[in-house]
């Protein structure tokens, strides 16, 4: 059973059911764990439900005539719950409605900032500087809004990052012993402690990742552009550097500006067009293979899918090599 409004406004006219009401109880002491009892609601079920409730309280707290003592006792814990629910409802509403959700007044926090997703469902995270952070269930979120040289935040969990472009302030993020460096972009990272790894796939824009504080000393790292992803593995302390499961079409290419419609075009000529499309290098094994000629509409195809397509077409294959995708077969005359 599923708590929502009905069940509420029974339980407030004493009409509800037993399983309903314990359904209100264990709902009521959650709140020490969880403020989110009404992210199941509408935006037009919640504005009601937080009117109706706000009059039930009201009139609660109004002088009434005595009640017997049982039921005077969950007039009480119903109150609280309301009271609970009501400023619940305020934070999810602030949160949604502005940017800088860790200010009062206008004047932030200060030291660190905490973030925990404990629900089953994403949550949307918009930090001070107007950066959003996407956490999925079970992640865990720091960040430092007293440093005024750099935007800093430990990540536990996993999370997608599109960070608000500051040249002047560099945008790092902390993951076991994996550090990660952007001036503004979007990529995604996950690093739960139990992987003994960290993984950063890039979506667009350009990110530096190396091993926490080596930075200065020179030591090893990798720059990632927009479908590649590095994973560092804590115990062997290495990068090991691929592409995304799902690469998409570079953010900055329109797509008027090119099109996988190919009619008698050289394999060359079609891989050009996916290395530019995706940002991923396309090498051919042997020559004489870029000579065979391609017909067929390719749109709205993953990539990976497309080659499928390309390749079994001319009795060819091909094999995803780091970085790059290598196409091989015999070739045409």
């Amino acid at each position: 059973m599923i708590l929502n409004k009905e069940i509420i406004e029974r339980f407030l006219n004493n009409k509800s059911t037993q399983q309903e009401r314990e359904l209100i109880e264990a709902w009521y002491y959650s709140f020490e764990k969880n403020l989110d009892g009404i992210s199941q609601l509408t935006d037009e079920e919640q504005l009601h439900l937080e009117n109706e409730l706000y009059l039930k309280i009201k009139e609660k707290i109004s002088p009434v005539e005595k009640t017997p003592a049982r039921q005077i006792n969950w007039v009480w814990y119903l109150s609280g719950a309301a009271a609970m629910l009501l400023l619940a409802f305020g934070l999810w509403t602030y949160n949604k409605s502005t940017k800088n959700i860790q200010t009062i007044s206008g004047v932030p926090f200060s030291g660190w900032a905490k973030y925990e997703n404990v629900s089953a469902k994403e949550l949307k995270v918009t930090l001070p500087d107007g950066s959003l952070v996407v956490l999925q269930p079970k992640t865990q979120l720091s960040y430092n809004q007293s440093d005024t040289k750099f935007r800093e935040v430990n990540l536990t969990g996993e999370a997608f990052f599109d960070v608000m472009h500051d040249a002047t302030r560099p945008f790092l993020i902390y993951t076991g012993k994996m550090t990660t460096k952007v001036l503004g972009t979007s990529f995604s990272i996950k690093a739960f402690p139990s992987m003994k790894k960290s993984e950063v796939s890039v979506v667009s824009g350009k990110v530096t990742v190396y091993e926490k504080d080596a930075e200065s000393k020179h030591s090893n790292g990798v720059i990632l552009t927009p479908n590649l992803k590095v994973t560092f593995f804590d115990e062997e302390e290495h990068f090991v550097t691929g592409l995304v499961e799902k690469p998409e079409v570079l953010p900055s290419i329109k797509k008027e500006n090119i099109s996988f419609n190919f009619k008698d075009a050289p394999l060359n000529e079609v891989l050009t067009t996916l290395e530019k499309a995706y940002g991923i290098e396309m090498v051919l094994e042997n020559e004489s293979l870029g000579n065979c000629t391609l017909n067929g509409d390719l749109s709205e195809m993953p990539l990976f899918t497309k080659l499928d397509i390309i390749t079994r077409s001319l009795n060819a294959t091909y094999q995803v090599k780091g970085t790059s995708i290598l196409v091989s077969g015999a070739g045409c005359e």
